[in-house]
């Protein structure tokens, strides 16, 4: 199975998080995510690898409304290890001018734990070209099965806003370049969280249909979607399917979740999928865990059970923060959805 880097992600090296407004941490996106997965999958001795090539901005610019904030923003950062936060924010309802200045990056940004330093676009960017190398890779046929190993992460990157440790949305990239080789795309994020900005870019669009399988939003990140009642909007309508779980949820719970997402895919019959995988849902996760029992094994049955449907199969990576499995379970999942897509 092939696996596209991204040669750029050790470019964002963020060190504080704000929640709450009083409690501060040190970020749990660090860069030894990537560096820990790489090492398992090049000692497992199957995989091949690849850096990923370079994509022009303005493929990035047309799905996300805030590209040019971010590339000059950082551009305009001096120091390395300066970090900028949004301390305000508009609420709902401002219809005035969105400025290219860092007093406004509550205007794009959602959150105080995704912040912009002086080497996140390169970083950013760089993600999203792999994943956009790996689906180039499929939409020419050169490959079945690719993994693109992502940092930073996508999902909560939306067409107006970014935040969740997300600046560019890497899955939703994919998927924009397939469907323009393939008429049916499907996208699949199987995180703990939902995939909000998934969810906003095509949520009028039906050519892409998208699912998402998370804990359940009222009690989890990012609280204001996921629902089950979201399912699409206009010529969208019915192409967005949320399966929310509660957070007790064991393995078997997941897995039926699976299959009600293969029961939309029998309907659908895509002919090319993304899956956004979030390693998250491992019981011992710091963020995410599903707290009924979802081990490290619980990958390989996953990625047994989504490997049936059996189209070209790009998997991006997304979460993932206990550096003690993490490894494993992107393993785990590869290694299940590899043998299964190979039936």
């Amino acid at each position: 199975m092939l696996v596209i880097n991204n040669p750029h992600y050790m470019h964002h090296l963020p060190v504080w998080e704000f929640r709450l407004g009083t409690e501060t941490y040190r970020t749990r996106d660090i860069t030894k995510r990537a560096e820990i997965i790489q090492s398992v999958l090049k000692e497992e001795g199957s995989f091949t690898f690849r850096d990923a090539s370079e994509f022009p901005k303005e493929r990035l610019a047309a799905l996300h409304t805030y590209h040019d904030f971010i590339e000059q923003i950082c551009a305009g950062i001096v120091k390395e290890d300066e970090e900028i936060y949004p301390d305000l924010f508009p609420g709902e309802g401002f219809e005035g001018e969105r400025k290219i200045h860092p007093l406004w990056m509550g205007m794009y940004c959602t959150d105080a734990v995704t912040p912009l330093k002086k080497g996140t676009y390169r970083a950013a960017k760089g993600s999203a070209d792999t994943a956009m190398t790996a689906a180039e890779i499929l939409a020419k046929g050169e490959e079945k099965r690719v993994y693109a190993l992502c940092r930073p992460s996508g999902h909560h990157a939306g067409p107006r806003v970014f935040g969740g440790y997300c600046y560019f949305n890497n899955a939703g990239m994919a998927a924009q370049l397939l469907s323009e080789t393939f008429e049916r795309v499907a996208l699949l994020d199987i995180d703990f969280h939902h995939g909000n900005g998934t969810q906003e870019l095509f949520y009028e669009r039906g050519d892409i249909f998208t699912a998402s399988m998370h804990c359940d939003p009222d009690v989890e990140y990012p609280y204001y979607t996921g629902y089950k009642k979201e399912t699409g909007r206009g010529a969208g309508e019915g192409a967005n399917l949320n399966l929310p779980l509660a957070r007790s949820s064991d393995t078997h719970a997941y897995l039926r979740a699976c299959d009600e997402f293969l029961s939309a895919m029998e309907r659908y019959q895509p002919e090319a999928l993304v899956i956004a995988g979030g390693w998250d849902t491992h019981e011992f996760d710091p963020i995410g865990a599903f707290k009924g029992g979802f081990p490290t094994e619980s990958f390989r049955l996953v990625g047994e059970r989504l490997g049936q449907i059996g189209c070209p199969t790009l998997v991006v990576q997304e979460g993932g923060y206990n550096l003690e499995v993490l490894g494993e379970s992107a393993l785990n999942f590869l290694l299940g959805f590899r043998s299964s897509h190979n039936r």
